[in-house]
């Protein structure tokens, strides 16, 4: 575990900080400039450190310097770190039925219902989970979501005709099932890669959130951007922690972990859909096509949706050995119908967080989660 004692407590009683003292090192493979990090670790460390008195402080290492994205889960069970975003897709063999979220990244573009619908699902209806987290010692804490998905090409893309033959940069999951389906190739890049492979035609379109569009600059290289129900991207908890580091924090503390968490995972999902706004909102200005929602494409990813369940229970059971994928479905599933709903009628921020921190992190036990 990497811990330090605050150097008031060598040797001086009269120190206010606590014996219990902790800092916490937080590895991240993206850079300061990332939603999780200007948004969401800039909201979490100093409330966490506040509400601690202290106690609990951070160390952030970012950038991939201690720590790539492939690497993180094992290097954070192991206890290279005290805690770490993740990215589940890239871990499918290690956290399979974690997986099924993944797989249904298309059943909504509500960034902040999903949000609250995986936190929700995960910690309270999923123990599978939670119990391949702790195999892996790792304890989870919720999940973020980007902002909506969307094609950016240099050709416009209308229906799914327009993806055949085509070379998809796609995220994993469902998104690889319909870009098959649709007869494209699929290609795993890293968003770091999409520049320079849209540019030299190593990829004809690459799917990712509109934000992308500025803060990668693919504007440069692509002339349209095709907006639609293509989902989010759902399977990043902001920050899990290794086991053992967490059985040393105390009870208290780990209650004040467990309830800043909620307007955490809201101010990252709300950054990702600032920064997409903003880039649509630029969009035309850098000479880009924007088509949003064309009729036809969207009854095809309609149709797609509801055909993709049996494919999803199939692989689970078959590829990763899943038991009751069906029922754990439905299950997530009802869980985003319910925070759809709760934020249809605009509850964001604090209000938001404070009504997952309600209906879901008030219901684990300091005394007991993550143990």
């Amino acid at each position: 575990m990497k811990k330090t004692l605050s150097a008031a407590l060598i040797g001086l009683a009269a120190s206010s900080v606590s014996a219990t003292a902790l800092e916490l090192t937080v590895s991240s493979w993206v850079a300061p400039s990332h939603p999780t990090i200007f948004a969401g670790y800039k909201t979490y460390f100093p409330a966490v450190t506040e509400a601690s008195n202290g106690e609990v402080t951070f160390n952030l290492v970012s950038g991939g310097a201690l720590l790539g994205g492939k690497e993180t889960l094992t290097g954070l069970g192991d206890g290279v770190v005290d805690a770490s975003v993740l990215a589940l897709t890239y871990n499918p063999a290690q956290l399979p039925t974690s997986q099924l979220v993944a797989e249904l990244a298309m059943l909504s573009g509500n960034s902040l219902a999903v949000a609250a619908a995986v936190t929700e699902f995960t910690l309270l209806d999923c123990a599978p989970c939670i119990a391949e987290f702790a195999k892996q010692n790792v304890v989870y804490t919720g999940s973020y979501a980007t902002a909506p998905y969307a094609l950016i090409s240099k050709d416009g893309i209308s229906e799914t005709a327009d993806v055949s033959g085509k070379r998809v940069r796609s995220p994993g999951g469902a998104w690889d099932r319909w870009i098959s389906e649709a007869g494209g190739t699929v290609v795993h890049t890293s968003s770091s890669e999409m520049y320079e492979a849209l540019d030299k035609g190593v990829i004809d379109i690459a799917m990712q959130p509109a934000a992308a569009l500025k803060t990668h600059s693919l504007w440069d290289v692509a002339s349209s951007i095709t907006l639609g129900s293509f989902g989010v991207y759902n399977s990043g908890p902001l920050l899990a922690f290794n086991k053992d580091t967490w059985a040393e924090l105390s009870p208290e503390n780990r209650r004040v972990m467990l309830d800043k968490m909620a307007e955490s995972i809201v101010a990252t999902t709300e950054a990702y859909v600032g920064q997409n706004e903003a880039a649509k909102a630029e969009a035309a200005d850098h000479g880009m096509t924007v088509m949003d929602g064309p009729e036809k494409l969207e009854a095809e990813i309609a149709t797609f949706n509801n055909q993709d369940t049996s494919a999803i229970v199939e692989k689970a059971g078959e590829v990763y050995g899943v038991e009751n994928a069906q029922a754990l479905i439905e299950s997530y599933q009802a869980s985003l119908a319910k925070w759809e709903e709760i934020t249809a009628s605009g509850l964001s921020g604090d209000a938001l967080a404070q009504r997952m921190k309600s209906e879901i992190f008030d219901k684990l036990s300091e005394n007991e989660y993550g143990l």
